[in-house]
């Protein structure tokens, strides 16, 4: 299990195309477990919606988990997923 905490600066905190960008690289790791966790919920990292539904906002704070196999590849093809959205 590796993890990964990221800060938002983003004054509109994570909207929609930050979190499209994070399930749609967290799908194709397939043999792997991805969750986002924020404000003591934990949530499926592989669903917009789930992960929209966090309601992650600036200067937040959320962990990406990734667990399985690749979930080292499948963590920093995540975080550079996110380039420069957050």
């Amino acid at each position: 299990m590796v993890k990964e905490k990221v800060l938002v600066k983003n004054p509109i905190g994570v909207h929609l195309r930050p979190a499209g960008d994070i399930a749609e690289a967290a799908i194709k790791f397939k043999k792997c477990e991805v969750y986002l966790s924020c404000g003591g919920r934990t949530v499926n990292g592989k669903s917009l919606l789930s992960i929209l539904s966090l309601g992650i906002k600036q200067n937040s704070e959320f962990e990406i988990i990734c667990d399985g196999e690749d979930e080292e590849t499948a963590l920093k093809a995540i975080l550079a997923s996110l380039g420069s959205d957050l």
